[in-house]
């Protein structure tokens, strides 16, 4: 039997079809890594930003911003790893081959 899934359906072109398909699907590896860049870089500016608004509130020069900036640094790493590991186990299930050590 023909099975018409790869075709186009009746009235429906070819462009729009490549036009609608999206550049990688939402649940790839290409997303999921690259966000966990985003969400280290988000997490420290926040901290940062937090502890200079403290610091300009209170008048306390540097305090706030530096101990601030360093709990966001250690709070986005410790994210970061533990996402990486929750990954990279999800990796080895789904392919055995991943990673033979």
């Amino acid at each position: 039997m023909n099975d018409s899934k790869d075709t186009p359906e009746k009235g429906e072109s070819s462009l729009k079809k490549i036009l609608t398909k999206p550049l990688f699907k939402a649940d790839s590896k290409i997303a999921q890594y690259s966000g966990l860049g985003v969400t280290l870089a988000v997490t420290i500016l926040i901290f940062l930003w937090v502890g200079m608004w403290l610091d300009g509130k209170f008048q306390t020069g540097f305090l706030f911003t530096l101990s601030l900036t360093f709990i966001g640094f250690a709070a986005g790493f410790y994210s970061f790893y533990l996402n990486i590991k929750k990954l990279t186990a999800t990796d080895k299930k789904e392919n055995p081959k991943y990673n033979k050590f």
